[in-house]
């Protein structure tokens, strides 16, 4: 009792509606009657007021057989709620999660203000105010979220609101029994893929009038993507119900409106860049012709083939790719190096903190790619401090352990230096075959891949995680076929570090990485260690490399639903894909027992 209450024992006689005020009861008044248990078993889900009078979530049920009620509580409630941009509509969510936190087990379709009341208020001051751009890959904290609301506090005169905006401790939650609690919220814009099912009809009619016309409802499933609002609700029961003072409606005596200010050190793993002044870090226009697209799609499809050939042991093509030569490492200190000693040639994509970009030495015309890892856009809990490098972003910090010498692997990215200025830290890398072409990209063009293809990319992304796990002793966390490139040659790196963490840190309770290729028990809210999620990630890969679509099309499908096999290319890639995408932690395979598989062993005797 004392977690939630505060005592250890009560009393006989005291009303149960002290203890849990918006308990159903029989009768016309709600405060007096008897309790209604039926009510209860249906409800499930009510709050409690701790002693400093702050709601705690709980779950309400009767013990079978008595009139006695059994009450529990969650220390800690975390999970995640898609909604959609434009409507601000749930369009998926946990049910478990839902139910303990807000006492809704099913909130699809309401609306998120239903949940966080200020939510459309609060994304209006981030957007409108602080400039934040809701571009796919954005990530906005929980400190910005906290900001907007005491913000918001202040400018509605809640009696609370200076408190708040000294010492903000979450945003406003509202329960389903109408009862207020303290959430925090990280949102992260996310392009995920989404199933329509399309329903067609078809007339044909025969040529016998007689006969009539045959209906014929035929109904096919395409795949698309869409921009989805991934937030991430956690709630501590430490944290937020430490005090009182839940952003109550009521009015007082007027404030001020404190002008904003931009947070700092700011806004985390973000694939597109805020709007900042800075030349260094705003996006160069892409040329773009009809032309120039025609080439590239042609180049892509060249180094398509000739890495396929290379893969399948098959003929290749003649002109043979220089390989790229061996990274050097050059320390920050040694020299330094600005972003204008570079000449930009092309904008490739986006990273998890930035921008990346192939460019050139203005002085030895070597071709390198950057990252743009924007500084205030990393999360507090990110920097890390080294004797060497000094305070650094933890994906600089893990890089640069990783191209010791003996730390260093064939199928991962080798960070060659890196250098600042007041916006950025630059990543400096050597690029790997052609820019820009990942496997995302690969799969694409490459529309019938052969098993020994399959089974040759795969088996070197596992490799690579191999060695982070088993050497290196760090988890990569945003596995994914963006982040794995290919050369002309069949040869593979995996790279974005960008939420890369050492074992020796974990457990882990924040959601990184990506919905898609997300495990259930991340998207659940409980404490993980990293491993067995990369491995799930490995398995959400091999799917995506054998049949090109994601094997779940919502969080409601990765927590519960069958793995759905459109064919089967060979009975062992099943039999490992299952054994990798398996909801049970403890017996999911870890990245030996893959590298072990018979699938994967086939690969020695095929080189």
């Amino acid at each position: 009792m004392a977690p939630i209450w505060g005592f250890e024992s009560l009393k006989p006689g005291v009303d149960v509606g002290k203890l849990i005020p918006r308990i159903p009861r029989q009768g016309i008044d709600p405060r007096t009657g008897e309790v209604d248990f039926a009510q209860i078993a249906r409800r499930r889900y009510f709050t409690c007021p701790n002693p400093a009078k702050v709601n705690i979530p709980c779950t309400v049920e009767q013990v079978r057989g008595k009139t006695e009620l059994r009450v529990s509580s969650f220390p800690h409630i975390a999970g995640i709620i898609v909604v959609d941009p434009e409507t601000l509509k749930i369009q998926s969510s946990n049910s478990v999660f839902c139910g303990a936190l807000f006492g809704y087990e099913k909130p699809d379709g309401m609306g998120i203000d239903s949940l966080v009341p200020d939510f459309e208020k609060i994304l209006h001051i981030l957007t409108r105010e602080d400039g934040v751009q809701l571009q796919d890959g954005i990530v906005v904290p929980e400190h910005s979220f906290r900001r907007a609301s005491a913000i918001l506090g202040l400018r509605e005169n809640r009696p609370d609101a200076a408190a708040s905006f000294l010492r903000p401790d979450g945003l406003p939650g509202k329960h389903r029994d109408g009862s207020e609690l303290k959430i925090d919220v990280q949102m992260r814009v996310v392009r995920s893929a989404k199933q329509s099912t399309i329903i067609q009809e078809t007339v044909i009619e025969d040529e016998d009038e007689d006969k009539g016309g045959n209906n014929h409802d035929d109904s096919f499933s395409i795949l698309h993507s869409e921009v989805v609002f991934a937030l991430w609700i956690t709630y501590s029961r430490h944290m937020h119900a430490a005090r009182s003072g839940l952003g109550v409606t009521s009015a007082s005596a007027s404030g001020t409106t404190t002008p904003l200010h931009q947070p700092s050190p700011g806004q985390t793993p973000a694939h597109t860049p805020l709007e900042i002044s800075s030349d260094s870090d705003e996006p160069k226009p892409r040329a773009s012709s009809s032309s120039t697209a025609s080439a590239i799609t042609k180049q892509l499809k060249e180094v398509a083939m000739t890495a396929a050939a290379k893969l399948t042991g098959g003929p290749r093509s003649e002109k043979k790719q220089e390989k790229p030569p061996v990274p050097q490492v050059v320390e920050p200190a040694q020299q330094k190096k600005s972003i204008d000693d570079f000449q930009i040639i092309e904008d490739m994509g986006q990273g998890a903190y930035g921008q990346v970009k192939l460019a050139k030495y203005k002085t030895t015309q070597k071709k390198v790619v950057l990252k743009y890892v924007t500084k205030r856009r990393i999360l507090v809990d990110t920097w890390t401090r080294d004797r060497k490098l000094g305070t650094v972003p933890l994906e600089i910090h893990v890089l640069d352990y990783l191209r010791r010498p003996d730390l260093r692997h064939p199928n991962i990215v080798e960070m060659e230096s890196f250098f600042e200025d007041d916006v950025n830290y630059y990543i400096e890398m050597v690029p790997h075959g052609l820019p820009g072409m990942d496997l995302f990209d690969y799969i694409e063009l490459r529309s019938n891949m052969e098993e020994a293809e399959c089974r040759s990319m795969f088996v070197q992304v596992a490799k690579a995680i191999g060695h982070l796990h088993t050497k290196a002793l760090v988890v990569h966390r945003d596995i994914k076929d963006e982040n794995v490139i290919l050369d002309g040659e069949g040869h593979i790196k995996l790279i974005d570090f960008g939420s890369a963490a050492y074992i020796k840190n974990g457990p882990f309770d924040v959601f990184v990485g990506t919905i898609d290729y997300a495990a259930p028990e991340v998207l659940a809210g409980k404490p993980y260690g990293g491993k067995e999620q990369d491995v799930w990630a490995l398995g959400i890969l091999l799917y995506t490399i054998i049949y090109k679509e994601n094997p779940f099309y919502s969080i409601d499908e990765i927590m519960d639903r069958d793995l759905r096999v459109p064919w089967t290319m060979s009975d062992e890639s099943i039999d490992l894909i299952r054994c990798m995408l398996n909801r049970d932690v403890a017996a999911r395979y870890d990245i030996k027992q893959v590298l072990e598989h018979p699938w994967c062993q086939e690969v020695d005797e095929e080189d």
